[in-house]
């Protein structure tokens, strides 16, 4: 079951059974399901040289034996132990992995850092067996036993505080998109002077956007404005992107907090 903007990619590609979850993944998370990433996704973050948390929850024998470099040891999936070294940043990507990817065994993990407020929580699937299996280094003796995380923005990453001047300040040389979807702009609200255009909707709609003007985007976690700002670089625009939480009061649709 994929996106709409997958679906899309995949149609493209020649599939024909093509499902759609329209709620998107942060209808996903909000019910309370876990999501999973790849080895792609952290060789990805390697080379872009991204800010983010790698937890080894296996064993203080299994973890000696051989880690993926950079990861910080949970032992046994402990990771309360850990919580007072956690970045302020509730965006911070985070990737926890197993043995062997069974998600049963990471759950415990997983859950407890997304009730502290962590959104861009994933584990990794197949675990440390499908990292050696890529061939990749693999890092032998004790994991770090701390948590080192330095914010550093990303291609296209604009600061909180500049996105909220720009709320405060709209410029005429920039526009703030929301690429939210329909359900949610209805119940949750819209900051002020922005443009809503769902993410599903973007390619098609691409020409309603000014080309001499800076498109920065936002959603409300910041993962699909980081995916638009991938579908906006790629069509010539101008974009950059906000990677935070934006929550509304859903009783005073006019108020709002933005968190990293």
């Amino acid at each position: 079951m994929l996106s709409p903007l997958a679906a899309r990619k995949a149609e493209k590609l020649g599939y024909k059974n093509i499902k759609v979850f329209h709620a998107g993944l942060p209808a996903w998370k909000k019910a309370g399901n876990l999501v999973v990433s790849n080895t792609a996704n952290i060789e990805n973050l390697n080379k872009q040289e991204a800010s983010y948390i790698l937890l080894d929850l296996r064993s203080k024998a299994q973890i000696e034996k051989g880690h993926i470099p950079k990861a910080v040891a949970a032992v046994d999936g402990k990771v309360d132990n850990l919580k007072a070294q956690f970045p302020s940043l509730k965006a911070a990507t985070i990737i926890l992995y197993n043995q062997d990817g069974k998600l049963d065994a990471a759950t415990a993990a997983y859950k407890a850092i997304a009730q502290w407020g962590y959104n861009q929580v994933s584990i990794l699937d197949g675990g440390f067996a499908a990292w050696e299996k890529t061939g990749k280094e693999i890092a032998k003796g004790p994991a770090a036993s701390e948590i080192k995380y330095v914010r550093k923005l990303l291609p296209g990453e604009i600061e909180v505080a500049e996105f909220k001047t720009l709320l405060d300040k709209p410029s005429k040389d920039k526009i703030v998109l929301d690429v939210r979807g329909e359900a949610e702009i209805k119940e949750d609200g819209v900051l002020p002077g922005t443009i809503n255009i769902p993410l599903e909707a973007l390619e098609a709609r691409l020409a309603e956007l000014p080309k001499d003007k800076t498109v920065v985007v936002h959603c409300s976690t910041g993962v699909r404005a980081e995916m638009a700002y991938n579908v906006l670089k790629k069509a010539g625009l101008k974009p950059q992107y906000l990677k935070a939480n934006v929550d509304f009061d859903k009783e005073k649709k006019d108020q709002f907090k933005i968190t990293e």
